[in-house]
């Protein structure tokens, strides 16, 4: 089971130096995992990626038509209170920025013994790995 972070995501829609590693990490998961946030998060980074001129307007449509059959593939876990305020002791006891911390909260309270979660985000990954949660940094040397 991969847990994938918007960070991990994005590199699925547009070229960036990670975008083979995170292929090869969604296409080897028997299923892969994250939480609602991350259609907002992904939607919102390729906009800023348009507004910054890496995308045109034409390719960022093609990252959105990518983006929403990918999304349609995950398994999505849901915001709840629970994972909220698990989130919120995340975010202060491990130093998370708040949408990363609502990623920690959601991939730690998966019971996959496969579990392995992918992130961009050396402070996230971190954590995970507090949490004694498997990582996958995409960046890392094969």
């Amino acid at each position: 089971m991969g847990y994938v972070d918007t960070s991990a995501f994005i590199p699925l829609l547009a070229g960036e130096p990670t975008s083979a590693a995170c292929a090869e990490f969604w296409r080897t998961a028997d299923s892969v995992v994250s939480c609602r946030i991350v259609y907002a998060e992904a939607a919102a980074a390729l906009a800023g990626v348009e507004r910054s001129g890496r995308l045109t307007i034409a390719a960022h449509r093609r990252a959105r038509t990518t983006m929403d059959a990918l999304y349609a593939e995950f398994e999505i876990i849901d915001l709840d209170d629970a994972l909220v305020r698990r989130a919120a002791d995340l975010a202060h006891r491990l130093r998370l920025r708040g949408y990363d911390a609502v990623h920690c909260a959601a991939a730690a309270q998966l019971d996959a013994p496969d579990l392995m979660a992918a992130s961009g985000d050396q402070r996230l990954l971190a954590a995970w790995r507090n949490l004694g949660v498997a990582t996958f940094d995409p960046a890392a040397p094969a």
